[in-house]
């Protein structure tokens, strides 16, 4: 049966292209030279799921439901399976990933990289422990690795072909077998070499002109395969999933099949157009399809092989037979019952006769006891969370960054290079060079661990501490850990440095190292961040219950000598784990898990509150956003976005983004859910300016769409949660204009309402006698919602005769008779206290003699200095004159004129004075 080949399809741009095929056998995938990765359907009907992940793509393989791609990022993206959308980054590389082989198991993922080395990464490990497999004179162009995960095989330039034991990680064979070449870009002969499927006895290579097989016990040669009708250099080999056939290519897109037990050529075909083949793959339903991609971009399919029967496991056909019932024994005859010969004898029989038959309960418990017990399953176990430091990259990344905070970068590079003479150093880099220029230190102590503030740069390793001040660079100071100590964490602020330790214990020291103190932690500490005199930590309060982390803070105050601390509990979401925490630029504490989840701890508030959901600003699922920093004054979270990652790489250097602290309310994208929580932000967080205004803006807008919506009783209760006094005027205002009447009713009432409940506020503070027990504190919360208004139409209760009243009455309304309609209850109160006068006691003898009578009336009948004195007059015009006259008629005529102007003068007096 000759191979039937189906027409070209194109897949991608000219140059190297790969393939492979789903577990499954349903879809094949490729990847090019353009960047794009597509998921085909063995079903024609369907069309091909499209997806770019950068410039190129050299390899593609799958494994579960996960794709995995060598990218021109030099990194390995992972992509789900059959959507196509990014799931992460396996590891990021310095040179491009030329070949990549997954273990039958999946445990191992080798890598062919260009900087002459394989690299080996462990997948059950939880840190992804990568091995290094150097010795290699050129870039590494094709890896392998046996189905019992024993060796690992590759090829490179330098033109050998070289195999490890993964065990012991040592070289046990290298052989010469194709050209060397310089770059994998310029090789022809891809030199991709297989292991036989099944068990792995024997390793198959191409060798110019021939396929050489060798045993893997003793890598001695037992098999030369070739073909006559083939003259050029196959290029690509390839066991078919039963191990009994080897497919292989050339250079000039020659296909020969061998069946390698015979070493015979089972059958032969070439590519329509005779170009080089760079990627096959065999269909592993073993249905005798293969499925290939050449350098020109175009993607065909093989059927017909092989024979489907040939294909099945000879272990499962013996199994299959010795079920059979229908055999044939000849001649040979069976009697199938033994109770025809006389000399059988039956032991259940005679048990029977004599015992008789047995109990039904008996007979099921024997039955049962006939059949094992079933193994339980075994709940996998999700370990503890280790440390990690704040806005840092893991530590197998190199280079990588030991901190990335609002005051600057600390970047490590060389610190995991396995060349001794390899370079290693550290360099600090500040956002505000007029703060503090850049640093570059080398890394002689090999420290894994930094952090900076604005008073200190520390780093440090698993012994010691080395800490730059800041404000005095030449007052270096180091301190060293004893034997059985380890450092595990460090945290800095421009107060105190933070050691933690591996026995749980902290160490505080101060910028200039005296040793403040040392307090110990209950459970294995996970991170840790600080501001001026405060340290938050984050610790394991105990083992993981259903997958989730129990994971508790502790905020610890140090003043001085004294230390204080509480316990905030956590925020962590389910099966997550803590990802960062800090403090925001105004000291308020906060955290976000692996969930894209940042919340905070406001004083005010003291519970955890999510103040941003980063997974509704990314664009696909393995986006990751990395925080630096909280912005709480201006309302942001400062970090950079990700793609396709968790943490940012070196190249190109990142950009810094703002991210807006938005709770997650319900129906985000409506205009009445974005007041809402803006307004919720306002009144819990520390915004810096103009957040009054704003915070009465967003009010009003919030109840003008209620009202425009016809939503009376949500515009009343929004009031009645506000309970803010000119809010409450301004919307009976916007109330009245759109004749509600019904509403402004309710609201004029509500007014009144907050109105006599803050006179009696104000009213029972007068009578406090200590006024230093009112602490402005307490109405911090209130700041936003307690400015009191007095409506227009309320006038002034006149001032009655009893002192004390008097002065209550005045001081409640003082606020009141003012324009500033803005001031606050503070203001109030101060007000209320300074122009409190201590009440005259009207029954004091001294008070008595200097009374005047509140009203002088001249025509009074009761009163002794009512009407005029002459006696007083005349002897006061005596005085003036110095003589004794008779006044003329005129005079007297004109007397009473006069006596009565001063009557209408003196009262007028008194009234003023009154």
């Amino acid at each position: 049966m000759s191979m039937t080949h189906e027409p070209l399809r194109y897949a991608h741009d000219e140059g190297h292209t790969d393939v492979c095929y789903s577990e499954d056998g349903k879809k094949f995938i490729t990847c090019g030279s353009d960047g794009d990765i597509r998921i085909w359907s063995t079903e024609e009907s369907e069309d091909p799921v499209h997806n770019c992940i950068g410039e190129w793509a050299l390899c593609v393989r799958q494994k579960g439901n996960k794709l995995y791609v060598a990218t021109g990022s030099n990194d390995i993206q992972i992509l789900t399976l059959p959507d196509g959308d990014r799931d992460g980054v396996l590891d990021r590389f310095t040179a491009p990933i030329n070949h990549i082989a997954i273990s039958k198991n999946g445990k191992y993922i080798a890598l062919a990289a260009e900087e002459m080395e394989v690299k080996l990464i462990n997948m059950e490990r939880e840190n992804k422990e990568v091995l290094v497999l150097d010795g290699l004179m050129g870039p590494c162009f094709s890896v392998a690795i046996s189905p019992d995960c024993k060796y690992v095989a590759a090829s490179s330039g330098d033109g050998k072909l070289r195999i490890w034991e993964i065990q012991t990680q040592n070289l046990v064979k290298d052989i010469e077998c194709f050209p060397k070449v310089n770059s994998f870009a310029n090789a022809k002969i891809l030199c991709r070499m297989d292991f036989e499927p099944t068990k792995g006895k024997h390793l198959a290579y191409p060798d110019e002109t021939t396929i050489v097989v060798v045993d893997t016990k003793d890598f001695s040669q037992v098999a030369t395969l070739s073909c006559d009708e083939v003259n050029s250099s196959y290029s690509l080999v390839q066991y078919s999933p039963c191990g009994k056939f080897l497919l292989a290519t050339t250079e000039e897109g020659d296909f020969v099949l061998f069946e390698v037990e015979t070493e015979i050529v089972s059958n032969i075909s070439k590519h329509p157009k005779s170009i080089a083949i760079s990627g096959i793959m065999w269909n592993p339903n073993g249905n005798g399809q293969v499925v290939y991609t050449d350098v020109e971009g175009q993607l065909g399919i093989i059927s017909d092989c092989i024979n489907e029967n040939t294909n099945k496991d000879p272990e499962n056909e013996k199994v299959d037979d010795f079920g059979d019932n229908e055999v044939d024994f000849g001649d040979v005859q069976f009697e199938d019952d033994d109770d025809d010969n006389e000399n059988a004898i039956s032991v259940e029989k005679l048990k029977k006769e004599v015992m008789g038959e047995l109990e039904p309960e008996l007979q099921n418990l024997n039955e049962d006891s006939s059949h094992a017990p079933s193994l339980r399953a075994r709940t996998p176990e999700v370990p503890l969370q280790g440390a990690f430091m704040p806005s840092s990259t893991p530590d197998h990344l190199d280079p990588r960054y030991l901190c990335w905070n609002h005051v600057g970068v600390i970047r490590s590079y060389g610190l995991n290079s396995n060349d001794e003479s390899a370079s290693k150093s550290i360099e600090v880099e500040f956002h505000d060079t007029t703060f503090h220029s850049s640093m570059m230190m080398q890394n002689y102590q090999e420290y894994t661990m930094g952090s900076l503030s604005t008073g200190a740069l520390a780093v440090a390793n698993s012994s010691q501490l080395n800490v730059i001040p800041l404000s005095a660079t030449s007052k270096e100071w180091m301190l060293r850990m004893e034997e059985f100590e380890e450092i595990i964490l460090i945290a800095t602020s421009e107060n105190l440095i933070c050691l933690g330790m591996a026995n749980y214990l902290i160490r505080i020291c101060s910028i200039y190292g005296v040793q403040r103190a040392v307090i110990s932690i209950p459970g294995p500490l996970v991170s840790m961040s600080a501001y001026k005199n405060l340290l938050l930590v984050a610790y394991h309060t105990g083992g993981v219950r259903k997958d989730d982390q129990c994971v508790g803070f502790k905020l610890v105050k140090f003043e001085g000598t004294s230390v204080d601390s509480r316990d905030i509990g956590s925020a962590l979401g389910p099966g997550a784990t803590l990802q960062w925490l800090g403090f925001s630029d105004v000291g308020t504490p906060g955290m976000m898990d692996s969930l894209g989840m940042l919340s905070m701890y406001p004083p005010t508030c003291n519970i955890w509150i999510p103040y941003c959901d980063s997974t509704r600003h990314r664009k696909a699922l393995s986006d990751g956003f990395f925080v630096t920093t909280i912005f709480e004054s201006y309302k942001a979270v400062g970090g950079i976005k990700c793609k396709g990652s968790m943490y940012p790489g070196f190249t190109p250097r990142p950009t810094m983004c703002e991210l807006p602290l938005e709770p997650p309310y319900a129906e985000p994208t409506t205009d009445k859910t974005q007041m809402e929580s803006q307004l919720f932000v306002y009144s819990t967080l520390q915004i810096g300016q103009d957040s009054d205004k704003k915070y009465k803006e967003t009010a009003l807008k919030t109840f003008a769409l209620a009202c425009k919506n016809n939503l009376d009783e949500r515009a009343m209760e929004f009031m009645e949660i506000i309970n803010n006094p000119q809010i409450l005027t301004l919307g009976i205002k916007y109330a009245s204009k759109l004749e509600k009447r019904r509403l402004v009713e309710k609201l004029m009432s509500l007014a009144q309402q907050i109105s006599n409940d803050d006179d009696m506020l104000d009213v029972g503070s007068i009578s406090t006698p200590d006024t230093s027990a009112i602490k402005p504190a307490v109405y911090r919360k209130l700041k936003l919602s307690t400015s009191r208004v007095t409506p227009k139409s309320k006038t002034l209760p006149k001032a009655v005769s009893t002192p004390t009243q008097a002065t209550e009455d005045t001081d409640v309304l003082t606020p009141n008779n003012t324009a500033n309609t803005t001031t606050s209850i503070m203001d109030t109160q101060e007000s209320v206290f300074t122009s409190e006068e201590e009440p005259k006691n009207p029954f004091l003898k001294s008070l008595k003699k200097d009374k005047k009578p509140q009203t002088e009336n001249p025509l009074s009948l009761t009163d002794k200095y009512a009407g005029v004195n002459y006696e007083k007059e005349n002897k006061t015009k005596n005085t003036d004159t110095g003589e004794k006259r008779k006044l003329s008629d005129s005079s007297d005529s004109e007397k009473p004129q006069k006596e009565k102007q001063r009557k209408l003068d003196m009262f007028k007096f008194t009234s003023n004075r009154s």
